[in-house]
């Protein structure tokens, strides 16, 4: 199993949204993905036996090996700009301007669907560190990173 799948999903607010705009979406070296003729594709993570999954109990319920995640074109699209290289402040950029958003209208959608793809194992966001003190070089009041 890669050091990826080891990673707990981030959400925006547990680190603030100026440093999480800076992180970097790095796809879980484990995965396997199918793409598919439409744009759409398949998303295998495999998952690790629990360990109270013991015969007999692992003859009545069934296990699989992978998770399976289908995604349809937009995702697909989202999950090829995750290389470990861009920034998610980057990936919605990139995202505004193909679909012909403004970046606050990206914004939402994306980091919400970084998070999902985080959460089941497709991808860790790092770059960051979650107990990392906060910058003192910016005016009082303002949040770090965002400009405001």
């Amino acid at each position: 199993m890669s050091k990826i799948a080891q990673v707990q999903a981030v959400k925006p607010s547990q680190v603030g949204v100026g440093r999480f705009l800076q992180a970097r979406p790095t796809r879980n070296e484990s995965m396997t993905l199918d793409r598919r003729g439409d744009g759409t594709m398949l998303a295998s993570v495999p998952l690790r036996r629990p360990a109270w999954m013991v015969p007999p109990l692992s003859w009545l319920i069934p296990f699989s090996s992978h998770r399976r995640i289908e995604l349809d074109t937009v995702g697909a699209m989202v999950l090829d700009l995750c290389d470990g290289n861009k920034t998610v402040e980057r990936i919605i950029e990139e995202f505004a301007r193909k679909e012909k958003l403004s970046f606050r209208e990206a914004q939402l959608p994306v980091t919400q669907f970084l998070q999902q793809l985080s959460e089941r194992g497709l991808m860790a966001i790092v770059g960051f560190q979650k107990d990392a003190s906060p910058r003192t070089d910016c005016p009082r009041g303002s949040v770090a990173g965002t400009g405001t």
